[in-house]
């Protein structure tokens, strides 16, 4: 055996000895080298707990009352939506201070307050604008970074232009929806406006391409890729759908397709929410664990269960706030916790 291979499976066994099953090695390619004619680059990557965001650290009374759901950031701030048992809210965490700075459940349009009556089931930064979608068939606007009410898409009832939007995106000026029967309504983000507050009909409305509806409302995610793709988790179909926003046109068909189904990518357990990172993907699934991909041959290298400084009990949702920090809502009833995991990468050449 070459001194520098017995070298890599010391280093190796350091490692495992030291990470524990919260640890993934994989192989990184052949590397041109300056004397010896190359060397093989293999990763390894450990995982920690970095905070955790639960009812006692929030300064709340019981765990029944912090139920995190899903999670976006901008800036410091992280937006958390809460499904726990004193209703429906918003909650601004700032990461950096690690302090709540305020909690949304209401607001006032015109002589009215108003205020969240389902479920939110999407959170999607863009520009200066905040997009948060409850079940309850309404996509609701707020301004960045004041947080001032703006309009509201759908009317709240299933036959409006929102049918219980469970993923959001927004691409080229466009905002995708996916339906609760798995079809795609896209609104112009030029059409929502305070003038048309409940009123913001759909631009167009793309097919479902055979995508089961969702009505046991487990989470579901919409992400925008690289090569100007989004891509959906089909949670019944056991698959990730991918959008090709460039087929959205003025004379595009109700019902047309824009999914590339060559890019489609099968699974075998139920996806529900994904994030991207340092060129993998991460995902979460019915199958309790953070389900970690190798972003080039769609393989899956590892079953996330326990970080450094904790275990995964029912991880329902991951949001990717850079290539290194994620967020994870852990759902489980005996746990409810927020967990923001740091991924480590290093190298050992071969």
């Amino acid at each position: 055996m070459k001194i520098h291979s017995y070298i890599l499976l010391l280093a190796l066994g350091v490692l495992a000895a030291r990470c524990g099953d919260d640890e993934t090695v994989e192989f990184g390619g052949r590397l041109p080298g300056s004397e010896d004619g190359g060397y093989e680059s293999h990763w390894y990557y450990s995982y920690e707990a970095a905070r955790l965001i639960d009812a006692e650290s929030l300064g709340m009374s019981a765990s029944e009352n912090f139920v995190p759901y899903t999670v976006a950031h901008s800036g410091d701030t992280v937006f958390i939506a809460n499904t726990g048992s004193d209703g429906n809210s918003l909650l601004l965490f700032d990461d950096n201070k690690g302090k709540l700075l305020r909690t949304v459940k209401s607001w006032t349009i015109g002589n009215k307050t108003e205020a969240f009556g389902s479920q939110i089931e999407a959170i999607i930064p863009s520009g200066d604008r905040l997009y948060v979608a409850e079940r309850q068939s309404l996509i609701h606007v707020f301004h960045l970074p004041d947080m001032a009410y703006v309009t509201c898409i759908g009317n709240g009832t299933w036959s409006g232009p929102v049918f219980q939007a469970q993923a959001l995106a927004v691409k080229d000026s466009l905002i995708f929806a996916r339906d609760k029967n798995g079809m795609i309504s896209i609104y112009r983000e030029s059409d929502v406006t305070k003038e048309n507050y409940r009123n913001v009909n759909r631009y167009r409305r793309a097919g479902n391409n055979g995508s089961p509806g969702n009505n046991g409302f487990a989470a579901h995610c919409m992400l925008p890729d690289t090569a100007g793709h989004i891509l959906l988790t089909d949670y019944e179909g056991r698959k990730i759908r991918v959008l090709d926003p460039s087929l959205v046109s003025g004379d595009m068909a109700d019902g047309a397709s824009i999914d590339v189904d060559s890019l489609s990518m099968s699974l075998d357990f139920k996806p529900k929410t994904l994030a991207f990172g340092d060129g993998r993907m991460y995902v979460t699934g019915d199958n309790d664990v953070v389900n970690i991909y190798d972003g080039r041959r769609k393989e899956r290298v590892k079953k996330l269960k326990t970080v450094k400084g904790y275990e995964f009990l029912q991880p329902a949702r991951i949001y990717s706030q850079n290539d290194t920090v994620f967020w994870v809502s852990d759902m489980h009833g005996g746990s409810r916790t927020l967990v923001k995991m740091i991924v480590h990468k290093g190298e050992i050449r071969e």
